[in-house]
């Protein structure tokens, strides 16, 4: 049997057979240009040239190569890139020296150009290196090197990892001399014929403990221990093993086929959570951009203080909050990660009311603050730093009213407001916390804070207490129950729409999960407190069916609309409006601009440039149908157009114009055209119509 702790070099390997990477083989992938592998590449050829200068270094091991010898010849089954690596790096050194025959026993086979061009490489050697031009240069600018060769992947990496040897070798050292000491072998591996092993078993062993190329899971690893080392021994010792054993079990049992890169995960949140040095801009290449000298051993410890959390796995929720924050990595996630990490690490893992108090006064502000952009991820990362001293006292500290920075302002406001009843009163908080509990609010309740400022806590918790009632029964956990007819009794009561950029007017959709761009929620609706919103829940009897109650309000409050108003046209025909819009928009314009102050389009898309719809028209073909006469809409696109028509039985074409309706034949002139006085409304036009065609 092979003795597999026997120590080779490029030279003893080569002087024992032909090294021929075998066409099944990949190109040669270490001289590739890309950021990770030119990290990896320098990296290497910086060890193996401080070990070759450096007489106070020990040899530099590069693990396991194996594969079978047949005739002489061995065929390299794992450690191609590095053996390529070393016999460029031995090319440099004996650039001046016949002394290296054996260099000529290193072959390519996976391409032509492969083969010929290491070929050409050995053997033309004395000319390919200077101080002042690249080898890459040199090499294509010779007679036998062809064009065609720069189109093969090995050889274009091969040039590169050349031009690298020669920027950051040392042309005046006498590398040969130390290479060829057989008494102080300084780059040495594990040489393995698979063929002379003695055990399957015994291979498989020693691959996976050494010869397999390094994970970035494990190269991050083996860098972030030895910083560790660097600033604590004890903690590197403690560190080392407990990620190798108890830290390992936790990422395994989160997902077993995702473990590297949820380990991975771990680190970065909470490194670019940390790191003033490493931001959420540079996530994607966070590995290669973190500079390791900034690492501290407060960063450390969260890192330790959050995996011996997870491994105890004392508060299950906790740890689920915090699994799921490593295997998603919203930005949401990672706030919430940082809230319990900062917590653990400041405070112990001992989670008692303050780390209640603390965890849900953090997760009102996240759930109730848009953090879609690094921007609004790193102002909340800030705000939760700034409270570090109040780990324990959160709740005293915002009674206080004191603010937490980087969150929702009119959120901060509110967790001020509840901090202060539940600081009056602890016999509060269970009232406040079931309904910030309610999923469609999420820990905003400011819905039913109408109250005022001066108020008396108890009188405060009365009135949270019946406005709460009410809200909690018209909602759903993702929607409220009867939206549309609840959005039509509002529109009796008055105009509750919010104007939106753009001069759009919202009804405000369904989805409460907003974020930036998005049409505003009836959650943030009935959270502003609007009038109308609180005379709807001043008028509902809870003790009836909503849909009963909202149909009453309608009926008492419509008459207080002129029908000409685009508030009583749409109401008429709700169901028909709301249809005609899209769901997560519900959103309208008037082009005011143009005078034509009382017409109102509905928008069915998330621009205005597409076909809209003149809710006046639309009321006014619904009546018609109601008439039992046909009539057919259509519009040209834009909202600037005036062809919005409605035709009539084929004979008539309706417009609005601004603030009234005009009637002509079809294709009739201008000058024949109808206009009604504004006071009529699509009520008068249609009996107007229905008395004409009959």
């Amino acid at each position: 049997m092979q003795e597999i702790n026997v120590k080779y070099n490029l030279k003893s390997l080569l002087e024992n057979y032909r090294v021929v990477i075998p066409l099944i083989q990949r190109d040669y992938a270490q001289g590739r240009k890309d950021k990770r592998t030119t990290e990896v590449r320098k990296k290497l050829l910086q060890d193996i040239n401080t070990a070759l200068l450096d007489t106070n270094v020990g040899p530099l091991d590069l693990n396991f190569i194996y594969g079978k010898s047949i005739n002489g010849k061995f065929i390299p089954l794992d450690g191609q890139q590095r053996l390529t690596t070393l016999f460029l790096v031995y090319l440099f050194a004996y650039r001046d020296n016949d002394e290296c025959d054996f260099l000529g026993n290193f072959s390519y086979k996976t391409r032509k150009s492969s083969t010929q061009f290491f070929k050409s490489l050995f053997e033309n050697r004395k000319n390919i290196f200077t101080e002042t031009e690249s080898s890459s240069e040199i090499i294509t600018d010779q007679p036998w090197f062809a064009d065609s060769w720069q189109l093969d992947p090995t050889v274009q990496g091969a040039l590169k990892t050349l031009d690298d040897i020669s920027d950051s070798f040392d042309y005046g050292f006498d590398y040969v001399s130390v290479l060829s000491d057989s008494n102080n072998q300084k780059l040495v591996f594990n040489f393995l014929d698979i063929d002379k092993l003695g055990s399957e078993d015994e291979l498989y062993i020693k691959l996976n403990s050494r010869g397999r190329p390094l994970t970035d899971f494990e190269n991050f690893k083996a860098r972030l221990i030895d910083r560790i080392k660097k600033i604590d021994s004890h903690l590197e010792r403690e560190f080392s093993q407990n990620i190798d054993t108890k830290w390992t079990d936790v990422i395994w049992n989160i997902d077993k086929n995702a473990f590297d890169t949820n380990f991975l995960n771990l680190f970065e949140i909470v490194l670019i959570n940390n790191l003033d040095s490493l931001d959420y801009s540079k996530r994607d290449n966070w590995t290669l951009e973190i500079d390791f000298e900034t690492v501290e051993i407060s960063h450390i410890k969260i890192i330790v203080s959050v995996l011996d959390f997870l491994s105890q796995n004392k508060v299950p929720e906790v740890s689920s909050i915090l699994e799921g924050s490593i295997v998603d990595k919203k930005l949401k996630d990672r706030v919430y990660f940082h809230v319990i990490s900062t917590f653990l690490e400041h405070h112990g893992d001992s989670l008692d009311t303050s780390y209640k108090n603390w965890y849900r006064i953090f997760r009102n502000l996240i759930n109730n603050s848009v953090i879609d952009s690094q921007e609004s991820y790193e102002r909340a990362i800030k705000g939760i730093n700034e409270q570090i001293e109040h780990t324990s006292d959160l709740l005293e500290y915002l009674a206080e009213g004191n603010r937490i920075n980087g969150f929702s302002i009119d959120q901060v406001d509110e967790e001020i407001e509840k901090a202060k009843l539940i600081t009056a009163d602890d016999s509060y908080r269970e009232i406040i916390e079931v309904a910030e509990n309610h999923p469609y609010f999420d820990g905003q309740i400011r819905s039913c804070f109408y109250f005022e400022a001066d108020d008396l806590p108890s009188r405060k918790i009365d009135v949270i207490s019946i406005y709460w009632n009410k809200i909690s029964k018209m909602f759903t956990e993702t929607k409220p129950e009867e939206g549309l007819l609840m959005r039509a009794a509002l529109l009796a009561l008055g105009d509750y729409t919010m104007t939106t950029a753009n001069n759009y007017k919202t009804l405000y959709q369904d989805n409460s999960n907003e974020s930036s761009g998005s049409a505003p929620s009836l959650k943030s609706l009935f959270s502003s407190r609007n009038e109308y919103v609180k005379k709807l829940l001043d008028e509902l009897d809870m003790n009836k069916p909503l849909d009963v109650e909202y149909r009453r309000i309608i009926q008492e409050n419509i008459s207080n609309i002129a029908p000409q108003e685009w508030r009583y046209a749409f109401i008429a025909y709700y169901e028909t409006m709301f249809s005609k819009m899209t769901p997560s928009q519900y959103r309208m314009k008037s082009p005011f601009w143009l005078n034509r102050s009382e017409e109102m389009l509905l928008i069915p898309n998330k621009s205005s440039s597409a076909k809209n719809y003149d809710i006046h028209l639309i009321a006014l073909e619904e009546k018609l149908k109601e008439l039992g006469i046909q009539s057919c809409y259509e519009s040209e696109k834009g909202i600037e157009s005036t062809n919005r028509i409605l035709y009539i039985n084929e004979v008539y074409e309706v417009r609005f114009r601004g603030n009234h309706f005009s009637l002509n034949l079809i294709g009739g002139e201008e000058a024949e055209e109808e206009h009604f006085d504004s006071t009529l409304s699509f009520l008068d036009i249609a009996e107007y119509l229905n008395n004409k065609l009959h």
